[in-house]
């Protein structure tokens, strides 16, 4: 049975495929069929899409670089702004440390110059007190001691020495006892505010090292960027960083002028305290010498009068007995 062919389809067909077009390629002409001319259309078509998918990578990439750049240059920027605002607030809280040190030390030292100078006065007018109360005891002793026997008069000479050297030697342990003490508590306070010193600068020294291994470590992540972004970047990061050294130099330079200041308003209080004490010292020590010389002229005058008296007592008496 013959196979029928309706409208002569395959006729066209086949026709189609011999039909041949003339390209012309750098000069040359070739003829090339249908079935390579739509293989040509479509790798074309699929050319011009790989281009196209191409682009459209290339500016999503592009785009994705620039937003990451951009929030790695605000994150650089606010780190900055936050170590800038914590340097501030460690300087700030560094001076007023050492302003309320410097203000305590202040009051310590007036508080004890005072206690000092109070306790100076009272053991000069105790001890005036003493030398005078003594002074009179030496007086009645000798006034007794003339009137009676020399035996009672060398007794009661040496019962004085003797209380004498007593109270002398009581008075120089106590004298010990108190140097001893205050150089006990002042090599005591300097022990504790040299570790404190030392513990205060050990604290500072990890946490400047914590600072930079996590500044090393951002800086190690932020390598793999494009050189454009990578130097732009470093060029936001290097402008934080100079501002946060700035700030830094200027809190630690302004703590040091606070800590500095507070040393010598402490030193200048210390001087003052010492001098007024000195100085009261002084006072109270003339004031005692001036008493014990005045006791000691009234004991010498009586005693003068005392040796006249029995000078023309035994005159008189011998001139009687030379009578009879």
């Amino acid at each position: 049975m013959a196979e029928t062919d309706p409208g002569g389809l395959k006729a066209a067909e086949a026709k189609q495929k011999n039909t041949r077009k003339n390209y012309t390629v750098g000069g040359v002409t070739y003829q090339v069929d249908q079935e390579t001319t739509n293989q040509l259309v479509l790798d074309e078509a699929a050319a011009a899409q790989t281009r196209i998918n191409m682009k459209t990578a290339a500016d999503e990439d592009k785009k994705l670089k620039t937003y990451f750049t951009t929030e790695e240059k605000g994150m650089a920027q606010e780190q900055s702004r936050l170590r800038r605002s914590e340097y501030g607030t460690i300087g700030q809280q560094d001076r007023l440390k050492e302003g309320v040190i410097g203000l305590e030390r202040r009051k310590a030292l007036e508080t004890e110059g005072a206690e000092t100078r109070e306790t100076a006065t009272t053991v000069g007018q105790q001890t005036r007190l003493t030398e005078a109360e003594k002074g009179a005891q030496e007086r009645r002793t000798q006034r007794e001691g003339l009137m009676t026997s020399g035996v009672e008069q060398r007794q009661t000479q040496a019962e004085r020495y003797v209380g004498e050297r007593a109270l002398e030697q009581t008075r120089g342990g106590e004298a010990r006892a108190l140097a001893s003490r205050t150089a006990q508590e002042g090599r005591q306070t300097q022990a504790e505010r040299y570790a404190g010193e030392r513990s205060l600068v050990g604290e500072g020294g990890r946490q400047q090292r914590e600072t930079q291994a996590e500044r090393f470590a951002g800086e190690r992540g932020s390598i793999s960027r494009t050189a454009q972004e990578g130097r732009q970047t470093q060029a936001e990061r290097y402008t934080g960083e100079r501002s946060l050294v700035g700030a830094g130099g200027r809190e630690q330079r302004q703590t040091q002028a606070e800590r500095y200041s507070g040393e010598r308003g402490l030193a200048r209080v210390g001087g003052s305290e010492t001098r007024a004490t000195r100085r009261v010292e002084g006072q109270e020590g003339r004031a005692l010498e001036r008493t014990r010389g005045s006791e000691t002229r009234r004991t010498d005058l009586q005693r003068e009068s005392f040796r006249r008296y029995k000078e023309d007592r035994d005159y008189s008496q011998a001139r009687s007995g030379s009578r009879v």
